[in-house]
């Protein structure tokens, strides 16, 4: 005699105390900039001229450093941090620009109170491109710098409202007055998130 079990599944059944941990990873905020975006924060002293092939470049002041602030809105929709497990911020970028970037990244509240700092004190360093003596582009630099949380910061989560990025940037050349930059040459970037978020199963029910 042949006999056959069938089970039904069903979500109540299971107890309240298993939890999930399904990994998420998103993307937060991701773009580019050239040296026309650059030109308000960085000095060319009105040096913007083409070569013989006609591509537009700026010379730029090798003996300057210039600084950057910018704020963006930062909300991944999270109700109760107690929940989250793994939480890590991802930066990569692909810079064509021989510029040196310095970088800092800071968590604020919605008062724009400032919580913690994505990196530690001294900030991440976003390489420059290599370049010929005629400023044309040899080699991008790619940068990945990640920020895992401890159980610190994944308990101010919940509290941030904006991330605040300061830069300071300067030309990657300072043996001659001028550095020749490129018009067309950009700076790609990418902020990413990855965590891991404990689902009760009594809240699925």
């Amino acid at each position: 005699m042949n006999s056959c079990l069938k089970d039904n599944f069903k979500l109540e059944q299971l107890s309240s105390d298993m939890e999930f941990e399904p990994g998420l990873v998103a993307p937060l905020l991701y773009g580019s900039f050239d040296m026309d975006d650059l030109v308000e924060v960085i000095d060319t002293g009105d040096y913007s001229m083409e070569d013989e092939e006609g591509l537009v470049y700026y010379l730029v002041y090798a003996d300057t450093i210039h600084s950057v602030d910018d704020i963006v809105k930062f909300d991944i929709g999270l109700e109760d941090d107690d929940m989250v497990s793994f939480f890590q911020i991802s930066l990569k970028t692909l810079n064509e620009l021989a510029i040196e970037t310095r970088m800092q990244i800071y968590l604020e509240d919605e008062n724009h109170v400032v919580l913690d700092s994505l990196f530690d004190m001294q900030g991440i360093v976003l390489g420059s491109s290599t370049i010929d003596s005629s400023g044309k582009l040899l080699e991008p630099t790619e940068n990945e710098n990640s920020s895992t949380f401890d159980d610190e910061k994944i308990g101010i989560l919940d509290d941030i409202a904006y991330m605040r990025v300061k830069a300071t940037m300067r030309p990657s050349k300072r043996d001659e007055p001028f550095v020749k930059i490129y018009a067309s040459y950009i700076l790609d970037y990418e902020l990413s998130m990855s965590a891991n978020a404990k689902i009760s199963t009594g809240d699925l029910n």
